[in-house]
């Protein structure tokens, strides 16, 4: 084969292998960093779906999209945990401890990891304005709206009225979906005597609440107790006309019920998701403090669930990394670059340049094959073999060479075994 075209399709291979490596690790093979995540929330008008969608905004604004996925509420949201790539569950921080009393603590655990507490989750009770309720006691005989079966609000509830020796004198009844509008005309059309809520001041259901007139909130006056006694729960304490300056709301200073909110996914979910969901955690909190005490959030504390390394070494290092400088795309594609496409790209040029040394061994070997079928017929012909079998095997030695693929290192020794071969006939004619 002439030098110059040996070396026109060595390059054209290469380039070609190389092309093909390049498509295939950047356009068919997936990043092991996700550009999409899951969020699973609650019913529609939770808390938990309301921090969801504020989540996914900041989220997407940094560049990582995120779907927030409406659920029946906690049990769902960790059970969906293992069925959902990619999914981040919004729980109770103490989802998972067995000391917990609640539905979702009978819930295997074992796969789940948690990022932190990222904020409490305020409980309200709400109740019309003539209705004399400023206890828990107040509710006997009434009905109370909580969110659907399984939410917090729905939980806390029914650990307050058992609490309470209130179990079968109060009918709680549990609503999913509940927004704003259909809760404040339920209030003024007086079908709605109480509803317990949660969520911070400023979600669409309690904001509409807390302006609605003819609508009034309970200060658990023994929060501390409650909050000892009930697994998960906390006190907050909202200053006199921190809602509302204008109306004065609250009146005085109030006692609310709370629970510290976590996030919760699966084992294995990439690291690069979680200090994103931790820096979302800390904008949205910014937005909604308003109480006393205020615990900085995200925190480590407050939870049950082992913690994730990431969430750990975020806790304990701050934003690291490349996004700490760059957009999630292009910290994502980067990693995407140095972790996948380069080694794999390095591969690859290393086996190419070995490929001249395996094709020069393999044409040596193939030569030598052909060597010693021309050696065996060079001493039959010195025994006096038939002269047309010898002619016939050396009929098939000339196209089998003849058509061999000869690697340039062993051209040399190609032409001398042509050479050999052609002696051979002349001998044997």
């Amino acid at each position: 084969m002439p030098n110059g075209r040996s070396r026109r399709v060595w390059v054209g291979g290469c380039a070609a292998a190389i092309a093909i490596v390049l498509f295939v690790t950047l356009v068919l093979l997936k990043p092991a960093m996700p550009d999409r995540i899951v969020l699973l929330t609650g019913p529609e008008g939770s808390a938990y779906h309301d921090l969801g969608t504020r989540y996914a905004e900041d989220l997407r604004s940094r560049g990582l999209e995120a779907d927030v996925l409406v659920t029946d509420g906690v049990r769902d949201n960790i059970q969906r945990l293992t069925s959902v790539e990619n999914a981040v569950a919004f729980a109770p921080a103490t989802a998972g401890s067995r000391s917990d009393t609640s539905p979702e603590s009978d819930l295997e655990t074992g796969h789940l990891v948690t990022f932190g507490s990222v904020g409490f989750e305020p409980l309200w009770l709400f109740h019309r304005s003539d209705l004399d309720v400023a206890r828990i006691a107040d509710l006997a005989g009434r009905t109370v709206i909580t969110g659907g079966r399984d939410t917090v609000s729905d939980q806390v509830a029914r650990r307050l009225i058992r609490s309470h020796g209130l179990v079968g004198d109060v009918v709680l009844e549990p609503r999913v979906r509940q927004t704003a509008e259909s809760l404040v005309d339920g209030f003024l059309a007086r079908t709605i005597d109480a509803a317990f809520v949660t969520g911070g001041p400023s979600s669409p259901v309690v904001k509409a609440l807390l302006d609605a007139n003819g609508v009034r909130f309970v200060s658990f006056d023994r929060a501390e107790a409650f909050a000892a006694l009930i697994p998960g729960v906390t006190t907050l304490r909202a200053p006199e006309g921190v809602f509302d300056l204008a109306r004065n709301v609250p009146p005085q200073d109030a006692h609310l019920l709370s629970t510290a909110t976590g996030l919760v996914a699966s084992k294995g979910i990439h690291p690069a998701v979680v200090p994103m969901l931790l820096v979302a955690a800390e904008n949205v909190q910014q937005q909604t403090t308003v109480f006393v005490p205020t615990a900085r959030f995200p925190s480590p504390d407050h939870v049950t669930l082992p913690l994730d390394a990431a969430a750990r070494r975020y806790f304990s290092q701050g934003k690291t990394g490349l996004t700490k400088y760059l957009p999630y795309k292009v910290t994502r594609f980067l990693n995407h670059l140095g972790f996948m496409v380069l080694p794999i790209l390095t591969v690859t040029v290393v086996l190419l340049k070995l490929l001249p040394t395996g094709l020069r061994i393999w044409g040596q070997l193939r030569l030598i094959g052909l060597l010693k079928r021309l050696e065996a017929v060079e001493k039959a012909h010195a025994a006096g073999a038939d002269r047309a079998k010898l002619l016939a095997e050396l009929d098939t030695l000339d196209r089998a060479s003849a058509t061999m693929f000869v690697p340039r290192p062993v051209v040399h020794d190609y032409i001398d075994f042509r050479q050999f071969l052609h002696d051979m006939r002349e001998r044997v004619e």
